[in-house]
């Protein structure tokens, strides 16, 4: 017989730069499958930060990358109790949206998402399942995925897709039907093309962001 209980959870988190009254943007950072918070921040580190306040989340399942012992990675979520993990995040995601910002005039701020691979579902479930605010979202390597396409949240919200013209990942059959799928919900983000792999090149982010 399957059962579910509700626990109290303590986890960790990472941030760049300092939120003051001179903070002018702020950005949740959302690393991919098998990567960490601490790490994937940095790819932020170019921003001015005392105008720029950097939140990186770090997804709750971790793992070894090989065998038993060595690097550890971190992924937002598997197939297994895929509902609850969905759920498990969200309320994550929006507790550190709360503690973070709760004495700043967000009316002084525009609050932007960064995400990467993996890290796009979460963000795209995240801002479709939550009331908070957000001014921008920048999918790198990633989709908004079937469950959650079809939401308003997407016909409002300044999206920017970002893919790597040599992303083993991203087939052109992938692409194709993500496109697709845009078109059919009527959804017209701006989309950049680049000659690199599945990963972030921070000379394009810059590009894209300064």
């Amino acid at each position: 017989m399957e059962k579910s209980i509700t626990v109290q959870l303590h986890t960790k988190y990472h941030t760049l730069g300092e939120l003051s009254e001179q903070t002018e943007q702020i950005w949740f950072a959302l690393h991919g499958y098998g990567q960490l918070a601490e790490f994937f921040a940095r790819k932020l580190d170019f921003l001015d930060k005392k105008k720029h306040y950097v939140i990186a989340p770090q997804g709750l399942n971790k793992f070894y990358l090989k065998e038993f012992s060595g690097r550890v990675g971190a992924n937002w979520m598997t197939k297994e109790d895929r509902l609850n993990e969905i759920a498990n995040y969200v309320n994550y995601l929006n507790s550190i949206y709360k503690k973070e910002l709760e004495n700043i005039d967000l009316q002084k701020v525009k609050i932007n998402i960064l995400a990467f691979s993996q890290g796009c579902a979460t963000a795209s479930r995240w801002i479709a399942n939550t009331d908070l605010r957000f001014d921008s979202l920048l999918l790198w390597a990633g989709e908004i995925p079937q469950d959650v396409i079809g939401k308003p949240i997407f016909k409002t919200i300044p999206t920017t897709l970002v893919m790597g013209m040599q992303d083993e990942l991203l087939t052109p059959e992938f692409v194709a039907a993500f496109l697709e799928q845009l078109k059919l919900f009527q959804l017209s983000p701006k989309i950049t093309r680049f000659d690199g792999k599945h990963e972030v090149d921070k000379e394009v982010l810059k590009a894209i962001i300064c």
